[in-house]
């Protein structure tokens, strides 16, 4: 049976110290994230996931309790990676239409670029969200950007750029669907209507679309 502590197959030394577990966990994550996002839940194999991340079946049980808990610890993670990214944003609240200009931007870029946590979204969806419901409390991961927008938003009120009405948790779900939708079904539409969706001048095109649809229902 193979060693849980197999220092040489995950490529860290004995003298990793105290930060060698983080890794053997993080490495582990990462390779979790591809497999589950290309063979969804059931496709996925444990075997595959352990060798991408140069370590084997018992180390992985060592730090989770099953295929599902692993799964569900992926799905934490996607999420605490966009909302990570979502804290480190500069949004200036002296300019309540640049701010939102760049949140479009950003969420729409961040689609593109993370194409695995796009599909653990649609699978998991297909599933219910019935592995993410017994993920533990995941609203505080939430709180930061909710906040950030509806400052924003109380900035542009008070400004009179922007319309008094306006719910920060609709608008904030307004925005991700205009991005995720174009993202996720961009195979489907390419086939349907003959255009590539992520050349460079038709992601352009787009991201103008969306940040000008969302600042026309800010608009007073």
């Amino acid at each position: 049976m193979a060693r849980v502590d197999d220092e040489n197959r995950i490529g860290i030394g004995p003298d990793a110290g105290e930060r060698a577990p983080l890794r053997r966990r993080r490495a582990l994550l990462d390779s979790a994230i591809l497999e589950f996002s290309t063979y969804g839940i059931g496709g996925a194999r444990v075997d595959r996931i352990a060798a991408r991340a140069s370590s084997n079946k018992a180390m992985v049980y060592h730090y989770f309790d099953s295929k599902e808990d692993l799964y569900r610890a992926a799905l934490q993670d996607i999420y605490a990676g966009i909302r990570d990214a979502e804290d480190r944003l500069d949004l200036d609240l002296d300019d309540p239409c640049g701010a939102i200009a760049t949140l479009v931007a950003f969420t729409f870029r961040y689609y593109i670029d993370h194409p695995a946590f796009v599909r653990m979204i649609n699978t998991e969806n297909l599933h219910g969200a019935s592995h993410l419901r017994t993920a533990g409390d995941m609203s505080g991961l939430n709180r930061p950007v909710l906040a950030k927008v509806e400052a924003i938003l109380a900035r542009g009120v008070a400004s009179g750029t922007f319309r008094a009405d306006v719910d920060a948790l609709d608008l904030y779900i307004s925005i991700s669907a205009l991005g995720f939708t174009y993202v996720s079904n961009r195979h489907t539409l390419k086939i349907l209507f003959g255009r590539d969706l992520l050349a460079d001048a038709a992601v352009e095109k787009r991201l103008e679309t969306m940040t000008e649809m969302i600042l026309r229902y800010l608009a007073p």
